[in-house]
């Protein structure tokens, strides 16, 4: 009996002196999280919040310090809202990010949430990671300037622009506008395009041009105009027209004016 005792005192003693491994907790794995987010448009090197639904699929075991830890050329600011989900809960991990440079980013970035989850043979916390694509798009940083009405498309650079205007029947409508890089990246020959559009279909139509200058950091295209035909039978009274400057499908700054047009 004593002899028996003698050995259970001894392997307590081992076990309490740490010389035997430890119980470890399988993670959570990344098949049972789901992730979601939105498609992201901005600017090159702005700034903008991401949010990321979690999804905690599994069924016993909660997951802690959940974050987003890289976004491929993305940066983020600061530290990512670093919070715990119970099993089978969700929750928003949030973050801040910096867009790179325009011409460095895919159409699919990879973003990556890691979260601690389960024991080790150390009892430590073990770290693991899920990834989800997100649909990214980066704008040049450009913008139009000297936008508005002129008196005609001979004197664009003599005439300064007004943001409304008055015309006749049957007359035709000129808008200036140029271009100004405001971001670090050279902008290419040929890739944005400047839209004109009178709102009211009744009183005119549209019109686009083309910016065939490459611009380089702080550069700026030539002023251009573009002359809108006011038909001979439009309603009196005013229009909006909106100024566009788009890449493709997207818009990168707009402007808007005021065409009158007199009994």
């Amino acid at each position: 009996m004593n002899k028996n005792l003698g050995l259970i005192l001894i392997v307590l003693a081992i076990l309490a002196s740490g010389c035997v491994s430890t119980t470890t907790m399988t993670p959570v794995g990344s098949d049972d999280l789901i992730l979601s987010t939105e498609s992201i448009v901005m600017k090159e090197f702005q700034e903008q919040d991401i949010s990321v639904m979690v999804l905690n699929n599994n069924t016993s075991q909660p997951i802690d310090s959940v974050r987003v830890s890289s976004f491929g050329p993305f940066t983020i600011l600061g530290d990512s809202s670093d919070i715990n989900i119970p099993a089978t809960k969700k929750a928003t991990v949030n973050a801040r990010i910096q867009a790179p440079a325009f011409d460095s980013v895919e159409e699919t970035t990879m973003l990556t949430i890691s979260y601690a989850s389960g024991l080790d043979e150390d009892e430590k916390p073990v770290i693991m990671t899920k990834n989800i694509p997100v649909q990214t798009v980066v704008l040049p940083d450009a913008s139009l300037q000297f936008v508005g009405f002129v008196e005609d498309i001979d004197n664009l650079l003599a005439t300064p622009p007004v943001s409304t205007w008055e015309a006749e029947k049957g007359e035709n409508a000129t808008i200036k506008f140029s271009v100004k890089n405001n971001g670090q990246t050279t902008i290419a020959a040929d890739s944005l395009i400047v839209l004109v559009d009178i709102e009211n279909e009744l009183i005119g139509g549209n019109a686009s041009f083309n910016i065939t200058q490459a611009m380089a950091r702080g550069g700026t295209s030539y002023t251009r105009g573009v002359e809108l035909p006011v038909l001979e039978d439009a309603p009196n009274g005013e229009t909006d027209v909106s100024v566009r400057l788009m890449q493709g499908d997207y818009l990168i700054d707009s402007q808007s004016l005021v065409l009158k047009i007199k009994l």
